[in-house]
């Protein structure tokens, strides 16, 4: 037996004595430690999970950079932070964008505080009373009030010389504004709360922000003090390299930058199309609403909020026409993706598109993720299996199949159980309620690439 062979088996011994052991089933918001919990962002993944994987992966791979082509919050960003990696990470989401620039520092936060207080004075002094926004349909999501605030707040983050610190007072007044505009927080999607709830809420914009500062701050130092103590700062920046990219994955590679092909891939992609499963887009629609554009990446424009489905159109699975002709190739490639829309032709044909549009976009992007790693990096994808029509879309097993066709090895695959039966979201997205458990796909990338 090989000594890649031997590691593997070593590998997949220790992750499976875990995920049995019931050490993975984390609730979402109970251990959010560190910069986790600056931003509730959709479908986190578990850091705690997410950590015990990439030291293993590590270990193992005797790697020194992460790769994650769908980054969102930054989960995998900051657990490699913290394990001294280099780190490249590509979402198609401006929000995703910024909390990761955010979260990748630099640290100086004396600086940081000060900001924050200028902020917050500059904000209670402020008497206009001019609506920030040339969006004509802010009245529906926000109250008057509210949006005065907000727009006080935008005009004194506006004037703080620092893109480090501004960029961290956007995260805290895109948290403020989910907290404060008139959709509800129980669900991702975009709903408007009851006239009669709307008029009647108790807000204070100013003290809610004051607030999220305060402990985004906490969060903040305390992530500085851990990678300090580690000896992973240089005078207040990481000591490894990191890049973040505005890019969709399917679309090919992202631009060069200077991190070089990963030796590790930690991702956890969309289960299916944004608009019927997680629609990130819509919760970014608001917060984005606020933020500078070009504090964000060069690349954002207003495209990207030409509607409340502009970003979710953008990603995987859209646009759906001509899906099933062009997915013929690959159903020879997945007999179980066959299966999946065999079982849906019978059912109303928009389910079957959906199904065979995000299908046709993740295996392109999979080429691209397999050529942004070096040959036999380790892959640690953690996905759900989620139902459409009543009929199960075995993700895993779809993802196994596409990625040993192109030579792929396969470890291990562990499965996590989620307490509650919900999955990585806000309590009532109807997906959350029909998954109970998510899947940990681990394999080699081909050794040939």
């Amino acid at each position: 037996m090989s000594a890649t062979a031997t590691n593997d088996t070593q590998l997949a011994s220790d992750l499976e004595a875990l995920a049995g052991a019931d050490k993975w089933a984390f609730r979402p918001w109970s251990a959010r430690e560190y910069t986790h919990g600056l931003f509730q962002y959709p479908a986190m993944m578990v850091p705690q999970m997410q950590r015990e994987l990439l030291v293993r992966l590590r270990d193992e791979g005797s790697c020194s950079s992460t790769y994650d082509p769908f980054v969102g919050s930054g989960t995998a960003l900051a657990e490699s932070m913290m394990l001294g990696l280099d780190f490249v990470g590509v979402d198609i989401n401006p929000l995703a964008v910024l909390l990761c620039r955010a979260k990748a520092g630099p640290f100086f936060i004396d600086s940081l505080r000060g900001a924050c207080e200028r902020v917050c004075d500059s904000a209670k002094s402020d008497a206009g009373r001019t609506i920030e926004l040339e969006w004509r349909g802010w009245r529906k999501w926000f109250r008057q009030d509210v949006a005065i605030a907000l727009s006080r707040l935008r005009r004194s983050i506006r004037a703080e010389p620092q893109l480090s610190n501004r960029r961290f007072l956007w995260v805290a007044l895109a948290e403020t504004v989910r907290l404060t505009s008139n959709s509800r927080t129980s669900t991702v999607k975009l709903h408007i709360r009851p006239e009669l709830e709307r008029k009647s809420r108790k807000l204070d914009v100013l003290w809610t922000f004051e607030e999220i500062l305060s402990e985004n701050l906490k969060r903040f130092a305390d992530q500085r003090d851990a990678l300090d103590e580690g000896g992973l700062l240089e005078r207040g920046r990481y000591v490894g390299k990191i890049a973040i990219h505005l890019h969709d994955v399917s679309a090919g590679e992202h631009p060069p930058d200077d991190v070089g092909h990963c030796g590790i891939l930690l991702t956890s992609p969309p289960y299916g199309d944004n608009v019927t499963t997680v629609p990130y887009g819509q919760h970014a629609y608001l917060p984005l609403q606020w933020i500078d554009l070009e504090d964000i990446d060069p690349g954002v424009d207003e495209s990207f909020l030409a509607s409340t489905h502009a970003i979710d159109s953008m990603s995987l699975g859209a646009p759906t026409a001509g899906a099933l002709e062009q997915v013929d190739v690959l159903r020879a490639s997945s007999p179980v993706l066959d299966d999946v829309l065999t079982a849906l032709a019978s059912q109303p044909r928009d389910r079957a598109l959906r199904v065979a549009a995000f299908w046709r976009d993740m295996d392109v992007s999979i080429d691209s993720i397999l050529a942004s790693l070096k040959a036999g990096a380790l892959m640690a994808w953690t996905v759900g299996n989620r139902s459409v029509g009543g009929n199960e879309v075995p993700m895993d097993a779809i993802l196994r199949e596409l990625l040993e066709q192109r030579g792929s090895s396969f470890v291990t695959k562990v499965e996590r159980a989620i307490p509650h039966c919900r999955k990585r979201m806000a309590s009532r997205n109807s997906i959350a309620s029909t998954m109970s458990a998510e899947q940990v796909l681990v394999l080699r990338a081909p050794s040939n690439q």
